[in-house]
């Protein structure tokens, strides 16, 4: 075995300064890293800060996937107070503003920011209208669900549902939505669907009243019945002025009732001939 000599003092004294400037050059690119990171953050934090990363105007929020719903009307819903810098703005707020409430007129909001040009996007899917209906004093809207909605988001915009919904307070909207939703399967087309508390279903339609009884699991049937006597006038020398009411509580065994004066009038053909 060689034994191996001791180092130096020449030699331990080289290896410490070569030390001490491996510490001093490590030191200094450090320094320069975290001066030039610091420079560079303060840079950027200065460059958000100038008026181009700002939300000046509504116009600069941008809305899709509305049809009935007045897109200002869905700006002004938005808690933003301009200017605002595009990093303040918080999608999950916004979202919050436009679905917190049980009347909001929207299924899913969906925001995010946009960063060329500087905005905000927001896209949004609309519940789906069906009709229309008075909640107490207000007309409003009545959605696929049987929600009522108030007028406000919709005011401005044309071609809503010309159907109207009689007496929407005496039942809730789970009884509401299948109602309308088989009454979308019509060929015939109605004007007015009235259902009291307590009372059977009448719609009111181009061939007259149309009753339906109370809801059942008839409703179907009941719809494909009036389709097929949509061309009514064929089979029936008759007006819908002269049709008091088309019975279709029993769908398989329909009636029809005439006003006074039409029966009157085919008592008189009958007899003539």
């Amino acid at each position: 075995m060689v034994s191996l000599a001791p180092p130096s003092r020449e030699q331990l004294l080289r290896r410490r300064q070569l030390l001490r400037q491996e510490r001093r050059r490590r030191f200094w690119q450090g320094s320069w890293r975290l001066a030039s990171s610091t420079a560079l953050l303060l840079l950027l934090v200065q460059s958000l800060q100038q008026p181009y990363w700002q939300i000046r105007r509504p116009e600069q929020i941008q809305v899709s996937g509305n049809h009935w719903v007045d897109p200002d009307w869905i700006r002004r819903q938005l808690p933003l107070t301009y200017p605002i810098n595009i990093w303040q703005v918080q999608p999950a707020a916004l979202e919050k503003a436009l679905l917190g409430s049980p009347a909001s007129p929207f299924q899913s909001v969906q925001v995010r920011r946009r960063l060329l040009p500087v905005g905000v996007v927001v896209q949004v899917q609309e519940r789906q209208l069906i009709a229309r209906a008075r909640r107490g004093d207000q007309t409003g809207w009545v959605d696929r669900e049987g929600n009522w909605l108030p007028p406000d988001p919709y005011r401005f915009l044309e071609s809503l549902p010309e159907l109207e919904v009689l007496s929407w307070e005496s039942h809730p909207p789970e009884q509401w939505a299948p109602l309308l939703e088989a009454l979308q399967l019509s060929e015939v087309p109605i004007r007015a669907v009235d259902w009291h508390a307590g009372g059977g279903i009448t719609l009111h339609t181009e061939l007259g009243n149309v009753y339906l009884g109370p809801l059942s699991d008839r409703l179907s049937l009941q719809i494909q019945i009036l389709n097929q006597m949509r061309d009514l006038g064929r089979y029936c020398e008759c007006t819908p002025e002269e049709i008091l009411q088309i019975d279709l509580s029993s769908p398989t065994v329909p009636t029809l009732q005439l006003t006074p004066a039409a029966m009157q009038r085919r008592q008189k053909d009958l007899e003539q001939r």
